[in-house]
This record gives C-alpha cells, structure tokens and sequence, in this order.
C-alpha cells in the first residue's frame, strides 16, 4: 500500500485511509477462498473449497478443462512464467500452460498440497501432507533422509531473496543454499507452520498452527535468533507490503494492520490496527493475503474477495454526516465548508477541524478579491474576518421553502451579487438590496445557477436553457446559440486571462471572447452534469480538473489541444473513481462551489463520502497499459465461439459483443472505445459499458475493434478484434440473383424464339396460301384468258387474211394483231413467272442489276452488293423484295438525280437485310412523316409490301445529303429453307459490322 509518511505514522482510521471494495455472492465471487495468485498476464487466480477462478478486477470466471471439468478443491496456487500451479487437496498438481490447452496433471499422491514454490534453477516444490516433493521439469521426487529432509509432513516451502529454500514440517526449519544438494536443519523449532513470509530487513516471519502468536527468525547472522511475538490470536496468513507494513489475516478477528512490525516487544506490537467487518470487511475468517503488482492488497475471506488500496482522494476529515456541502478555501491556507445541518467547519493547515459557532444551513459560498470568505443562507449573509464571523445582510425576500441560495458572487468593488431560488438576481450596493430584471421571458431563466468573477472584474451568470449574462461597465449582454454555445443548463465555469470554460448539463465549451467551441467529450454520459471546472497550471500546460454527474476527471493540457484541433479526436482523460457523483441534481438546488483549489494547491471536491481532496501532480497507481479482450458473442441469445472467426446464419438479428479489459487495482476506472468496421464510420465512446449492441447487420464481412484505456488514460497496448462474416440469404446472395438473371433471360429467350416461330409459321402459312394462289391464277389465265385470248386472235387472223391487201383497214387490224401477240406474250412470261418464281427466286441480285431503268440513266453509278452466302428467298418474298427495290431505286433514279445509287443485299442466318443508298436530293421531312404527294403512292407501297411479309421498312433521308431505304426480315420468313449454322460467330460479326455501317 502506497501511505504516506504521515499516514504510516499515525492510522487511526484505516478504513479513512483506504479505498475498500469488495465482491461477494452478490456479486457473483465464490466464497471459502483459500489461495490467491496473480500470474503474468495479470489475472487474480483465487483457489476455493468449490474450483478454481479467474477474475479480470470486474467478473468471475470458474475455470473448466477443455472438457469440461473442474479441477476440485484447491489448497494451494503458486504462479510462474510457465503458467498457475494448482495445489490440491487431493494431492493432485496441475500446471495451467493456456485456457485453451490441457493442463499437465500429476498425481502426487500425498494428501494435502499445503504449499508451492520455485527456486531460480526452475525446480518446483511442494509442501504435502505426506512430505516434501520437488519437481525437476519432467518428473516428481519425493525428498527424504537422503535430501536431508527428517519430518512425515512438509507444511510450508518458501524462497527468500537470495534464492534459498525454507522448508518447515511438524517442528523443524530447514535451509537449503543456493546451489546446495542437500537441506540442513537450521535448529528452530516451529510447530506446524502455516506460511513463511521475508520482511524487508530479510527477516523471516513465520505463521504457526494452533498459536496466538508469531515467530520472528533473524537469518543474517550465523546463528540463527527466532523470537515469539504475540498477537493474542491465531493468524491464518500473512503479507509483508511494499512499504514494510505487516497485514495478518485472521479466524474471527478480520485483518491486523502493523505499521512496524519491527517495533515490538514480548508482549506483542507496540501499535497495530484493525479491519474488520464493521469496517465493510466481507467476513472476520480471512484466510490468503496477497498484495498485486499495482500495490493493492487483496483478502480472501469465509464470503467473497475484499481489495484493500491507498485511497487517490484523501478525506479532509470533516463530519461524515454532513449534508449538501459547499467548499471554500481562503488565502491563508484554511478550507471552508459549509453544509445544510452542522455547524461551519474549518480545515487549517495543520489538518485540524475546527466547528465556528455558525450553525444556520448554508448553500453558497465564495471569496472576494480581498481573500475574506462569503456565506449565504436561508438567515442572511455573512463574512469571515480572521477565524471570526460577522453577519452581514438578511436576504433580500421573507424566507421559504423555495427561497433558497443558488449562487453568491462578490465582485471587485464590493458589491454582493446573490442569485435566489424562484425569485430572481439580486445585488447588494451599500447596504441596500436591488432585483434585476430577468432576462427573458423563460420562467426557468427568473435566476442563475452559476456565477463567476472574470479576471477583468467581468460578472458572469450562468442560467439554464443555454444562457450566459454578463454585467460589465457596458451594460448586460446574453449568449447562447447565436454565439455556439450548446451545454443546456450552465452550471459551471472557469475564467482565464484570455479564455474561458464553461460546463453544463451537456458537456464542456471553450470561450475566446466572441465564440463557443465545444469540446469533444465521450457521449456515454460521464461527462454529463458538471459542477466544477478547476483549471491548474501543469509542465506541458493548462490540465482541466472536472467534477460532474459521473466522477472527477482530468483532461490533459496536450488532449484539449488535440481535440480543439480535431473535433474527431477521442480525448484521454484520466478518471478518480465514482466519488464525484452527488446527491443533488443541477436542476435541484445544489450547494456551490463543490471543488475549489486550496492556497497549496491541492484540489478539494465534494464527494458523496464527504469532502476528499489530492494533488494534482501526484502520480496514479495502475499506469500499466490495460489487456483488452473479447469474451463472447452472442447472435440472437445463442453464444458462438470466439475463438475461430464465426461465420454467422443469414437470419441473424441481433448481435450482442461483451468485452473487457484487465485492470486489477481500479476496474471501475476503465474505458472503452469500439467500431465495427463495415458498418461504423466512427469509433463509439461507450465509457464503462463492457457490451456492444448492433440489430439489423446486412450481409458481408466485419471487424468488431474494442479499445481500452485505464484510469489514468493510457490506452490499450492493441485493439482486440473479432472478425466474422453474416452469410447473405439465398434470394439475395449474388449467385442466387445471377441465376435468376440468367434464368429469366433464358425464359424470354425461349418465349421469344417460340413467339417468332409461331408468328413465322402464320406468315409462312399466309406466303404458302398466296404462292399456291398464284399458281391457281397462273393455270386459270393460261387454260381460260390466254387460250381464249389466243383463239380469237387466230379468228382475227383469218378475218384480217380475207381482206384484200389494198384496204386500209387490213393494216390497222394487222397491226392490232402485232400488239395482242406482244400482250400474250407478256402474259405467258407473266403466267410462267407466277407458277416458276422459285426459279427467280434464288437470284434477287441478278433481278436487281436487269431493273428498265437503268438504261434510261446511263450516267448514273448503279451498284448490286452482296454479304453473306445467297440462299434461296421465298418466292412470295423475292417477288415483293424485287418489286418494292424496283420502286426505291426508281425513286433515286426518277427523283433524286442521285450519281451513285447502291443496293445491299445480307444473307444473315438470323436475319435478312435490304438496303438502298442513294447520294441525291433527299425527301422531305413532311413524306417520312406520312404525308404522300399527290397521286404518287410508292412510299405507301412500299411500306405495305414490307408488312405483308412480315418486314421491317425504315427510310432515313436528309435534304440534300440523299436517302436510305432499309427492310429488315428475319431469316426463316425470307429464306426456303434454313440457312447452314456452322460458324456462328462469323455471321454475329457481319450482323455487328453491317448494322454499323
């Protein structure tokens, strides 16, 4: 234990003196403690009548093998860099490598494991019921005469500082040197012994069995000198701190306290102290005392675990039952302290109280520029002259219930500013009282909850809503919004030379004269009420003391810095326990000021234990990084293993992560910070809550990070981490989706195909029915027209032969006989086309190249292409493609006076194609339109000789830049039959390279 040279020589009052906290069933501690350890990593291993535990300064863990048991009951626990060795009843060893892994079992077979111990060459020793057993690293030896050992029973093993190994059984003491082989009997006599502790001067001290006393064995001279002390009752374990104080725990009695064990006489020590459980103690049968790496003592008692820790705050010593304290200290070193049902109370410098005859209730307290003390109450005003008192003004109002002091503020030219519940802001100037208007119309703003004088003799009033008033030569000025400022009640402030602080209800802001800038401070509530902002001068600057709601805080000088900087900056404060969190709420009347700086600078608050106070250049204890850690995961109330990155079900809904961090001497000290990446943008202050929450979570990877820091704001060394993946439920996993996708298209593919089949086979259907039409017309016109048409030619012949080769009108018939021989003519080519167009039918382009017009225009450039291999066109298809090219060429020949006219014929498997480009005059807009010219119907022609196989007809035409005519028809309405396959990609790419053209 970290005490003072003040407290090591004068502990009238432990338990004033020392932090105390304890865990029983409760809590969740095991009861029956018989061993404590700590072991590398930092953990508090404790050994009881039910198993072993574990505990992180904040939960129990019962330790299980990996198979699931426990290791029954444990006498004894010794840790080394290997692991914990477990000492049990039953004569068993265990050594404890990891949580994870097996551990190492011997089976000693000789009862009671009552102690263990190693020596620097790595050899362990146990002290068993049976006798004394080492262990050389792979095998156990039992210890006889031939070792040197003479007793049946080893009750205790014990290696002091130089490395020698005390060994006791039922009376003797034994030795073993350094590097020696064989142990010697060092001639004291002890009966039983419990344990072997080594003070500081190197004495051994020796706790026996069935003794109300100890045995003090002086080893630094060649005789060894042993001496009885008596303590008047049998101790059970003892614990030589780091300081030298001896703690003795004992059966009934709690624990003893010597603060020199040196000094001491046959009848016993000349001072000792006592803790018990009228001192909060968990129960008086204390057994194992253990003192940490941090310098906390820990008791294992008949009911739980107890820590026993310098306090960081020393109590100023006042009446414990005092209520509603306000503080002041004066120049003269003297802290002041009122409180609503004691008298006045002073602190001098020598640490002594001293009551003042004052014995009204007093809620505000303050001190002037001339360092002379100010008390206000519900039965006037008063101020300090020396350590005397003198009554100076009633209140303002008759006295009630709602009447009472919200603040007291003396400004530099003595005038009295005094703020009254539900009434208003009153000042006193030369012995008269005078209200102050309010300043707004908010019935929560009629008066101040805070005040302050400003180094430029400013007065400054804090309200609540989010209102600050000034009062300086100038006149009144209000802040707020407008100006940044956003801490809700303003219950605290903090004047510097060029900048100020105030505090409030929701958090803390920094003033430069004109604007508010709020100070980034963890959201997890801690920093939510504050009373007292104490700034204090330090080597890298200005540190801010805070009391609030939550506990007293130090902000360092270089974190404000940062975060003014960075309003993403997660401030390291350091934190001084849950003493700062007071029975009065801001929105209550609370007695002010709750912290002050006294004369030496150390800093005073009002705690719910009374009035505490440190220094603020004091160094904390525990400044040892905090290991944090990720203990389970839970997914909708089922706890997966951590151990593995688990891959989580698709319908997960809730997610619960616990964590911690280890800190033995101040657990409720700790902070957390923690992110998931993959769905925080930021990292979350959580402040002491040890669980993360998140609902909802999508599908995908994430990374859950936790990161600690300890009391004193020293971070975790590195995050802990778990990763883990939510799998994404099968309808909206990308592979599902891209399935259906695929699904989807392959069904319209389908419904296409078939659609156009089906529609193929009707307009096929239609063309069969048309080109069987046809041949009928054909045979109907050659067996009936042409025949007839034929005969009468033939009677006309004979009638044209009977006239005499003078009479004129020979000549007329014989030239109208040329002329029907010119129309059979025509007509049988007609016929004949109409009943073998398949014969045509396969050369569109030679049809195209024999068009009549091309001899009328012998100027212009007339050219037939072809893409693809020719097949066979339908002979209804051929005859309306031929028929509607004529009437496009026709058009660019007649009306265009196009120069080169082109025609492009695409066999495509997938689709026919027919294009006409001309470089003439173009058509006009109003035509593409719809509108026909008069007594001209090609285009409309056109159009419907397309639609009656089943085509499509696009025209695009600019005036002035020539004409485009382009009928498209798929392949099984054009051809006979279906095209060859066979190189498929080779037609996409003439489809591709023809559409683009």
């Amino acid at each position: 234990m970290l005490f003072s040279t003040l407290a090591r020589a004068d502990r009238s009052a432990l338990d004033q003196q020392l932090e105390h906290r304890r865990w029983t069933l409760n809590d969740n501690s095991p009861s029956q403690i018989g061993a404590l350890a700590e072991t590398r990593d930092g953990y508090l291993w404790l050994g009881t009548h039910d198993s072993l535990y574990r505990f992180d300064g904040f939960d129990f863990t019962s330790y299980r093998t990996p198979d699931g048991n426990d290791l029954g009951i444990v006498s004894s626990l010794l840790a080394s860099d290997a692991g914990l060795w477990v000492g049990l009843r039953n004569g068993g060893v265990h050594l404890i490598r990891s949580l994870e892994a097996r551990p190492d079992s011997f089976d000693l077979a000789r009862g009671v494991i009552y102690a263990l111990a190693q020596s620097a060459d790595g050899s362990i020793w146990a002290a068993a019921n049976d006798g004394l057993m080492r262990f050389d690293g792979k095998h156990w030896q039992q210890q006889g005469r031939a070792q040197g050992f003479l007793g049946q029973n080893a009750y205790s093993v014990f290696v002091d500082r130089d490395d020698r190994l005390w060994v006791a059984d039922e009376q003797r003491l034994y030795v073993l040197p350094s590097g020696a082989q064989k142990l010697q009997d060092t001639g004291v006599r002890s009966q039983r012994t419990r344990q072997i502790s080594q003070s500081a001067d190197g004495s051994l001290w020796l706790v026996e069995r069935d003794r109300e006393s100890l045995l003090r064995v002086k080893i630094d001279q060649p005789q060894l000198q042993a001496t009885h002390i008596a303590i008047d009752e049998e101790a059970n374990a003892m614990v030589f701190d780091q300081h030298g104080c001896l703690w003795l725990s004992t059966a009934g009695g709690g624990l003893l306290h010597v603060a020199k064990p040196n000094e001491h006489g046959a009848g016993g020590f000349e001072h000792s102290e006592r803790f018990s459980s009228r001192d909060g103690l968990s129960s008086d049968f204390a057994w194992p005392l253990h003192e940490d790496s941090e310098g906390s003592l820990w008791i294992g008692t008949q009911n739980g675990l107890d820590r026993l820790r310098e306090r960081p705050m020393h109590p100023a010593g006042f009446a414990p039952q005092a209520h509603n304290l306000a503080i002041a200290a004066d120049d003269a070193g003297n802290l002041w302290a009122a409180s609503s049902n004691l008298p006045l109370m002073r602190l001098d410098e020598q640490g002594l109280v001293h009551e003042l005859p004052l014995r009204t209730p007093i809620s505000a307290i303050s001190k002037d520029t001339h360092g002379a003390i100010w008390l206000a109450g519900s039965q006037g005003l008063w101020r300090s002259n020396g350590s005397q008192l003198e009554k100076v003004a009633t209140l303002p109002v008759d006295h009630n219930l709602d009447s009472s002091v919200r603040t007291l503020l003396i400004d530099d030219q003595g005038a009295t500013w005094l703020s009254l519940n539900r009434q208003g802001l009153y000042v006193l100037r030369d012995g008269s009282w005078q209200q102050l208007a309010a300043p707004s119309d908010d019935p929560a703003q009629l008066m101040p909850v805070s005040s302050a004088l400003g180094p430029d003799g400013k007065r400054w009033f804090g309200y609540r809503n989010n209102l600050i008033v000034s009062h300086d030569d100038q006149g009144e000025r209000h802040w707020g919004n407008a100006q940044g400022l956003d801490v809700g009640h303003v219950t605290a402030m903090a004047h510097l030379q060029d900048h100020s602080w105030f505090g409030g209800q929701h958090g803390l802001a920094r003033f430069d004269g004109e604007r508010f800038q709020q100070l980034p401070l963890s959201d997890n509530g801690l920093f939510d009420n504050l009373y007292a902002i104490i700034p204090v001068s330090g080597p890298r600057g200005e540190d801010l003391w805070l009391q609030g709601k939550g506990g007293v805080f130090q902000l360092p000088a270089e974190e404000i810095e940062k975060a003014l900087k960075d309003p993403k900056h997660h401030i390291h404060y350091r934190t001084y326990d849950l003493q700062g969190g007071l029975a009065n709420d801001p929105q209550q009347v609370l007695a002010l000021p709750t912290a002050v700086q006294g004369a030496d600078g150390r800093l005073w608050f009002v705690t719910r234990k009374g009035v505490a106070g440190l220094k603020p250049d004091q160094q904390m204890h525990g400044n040892a990084p905090p290991k944090v850690r990720i203990d389970s995961l839970l997914v909708d109330g089922a706890t997966l293993s951590v151990q593995t990155p688990p891959k989580l079900p698709a319908d997960s809904k809730r997610l619960v992560i616990h964590y911690g961090a280890l800190s033995l001497s101040a657990p409720e000290g700790l902070h957390f910070l923690y992110r998931l990446d993959g769905f925080d943008n930021e990292w979350h202050a959580a402040g002491r809550q040890r669980e993360a929450t998140y609902t909802g979570l999508h599908a995908g990877d994430y990374r859950f990070r936790v990161r600690a820091f300890n009391q004193s704001g020293v971070a975790s060394e590195q995050d802990a981490e778990l990763s883990f993946s939510i799998d994404q439920v099968f309808y909206r996993h990308p592979l599902f989706i891209l399935a259906v996708a695929l699904l989807l298209l392959v069904i319209l593919h389908l419904l296409y195909r078939s659609n156009m089949q089906r529609a193929a086979e009707r307009l096929r259907t239609r063309l069969e029915e048309r080109h069987d039409e046809r041949e009928r017309i054909a045979r109907e016109l050659h067996d009936t027209l042409l025949q007839g048409v034929q005969g009468l030619i033939l009677h006309v012949q004979a009638a044209a032969n009977s006239l005499p080769a003078e009479q004129p009108i020979r000549d007329k018939l014989e030239n109208a006989l040329d002329r029907a021989d010119q129309v059979i003519a025509e007509g049988r080519e007609r016929v004949r086309n109409l009943r073998h167009a398949e014969d045509a039918s396969s050369d569109l382009a030679q049809t195209l190249r024999e068009f009549d017009q091309l001899h009328e225009h012998p100027g212009t450039d007339y050219l037939v292409e072809i893409a693809g291999t020719p097949c066979a066109l339908h002979p209804v298809v051929h005859d309306e493609l031929s028929q509607l090219a004529r009437e496009a060429v026709s058009n660019a020949f007649r009306h265009a006076a196009a120069q080169h006219v082109r025609v492009q014929l695409d066999y495509h498997p997938r689709q026919f194609s027919l294009r006409v480009n001309d470089d003439g005059r173009g058509m006009l807009a109003e035509y593409l339109l719809g509108a026909a010219p008069v007594d001209h119907w090609g285009l409309k022609g056109m159009y419907e000789r397309a639609a009656k196989i089943g085509g499509t007809l696009n025209i695009d035409s600019t005036p002035g830049q020539g004409c485009q005519v382009q009928l498209t028809l798929a392949g099984p309405l054009a051809y006979r039959q279906s095209p060859p396959r066979t190189r498929h990609w080779l037609h996409w790419k003439r489809l591709i390279r023809s559409s683009r053209s």
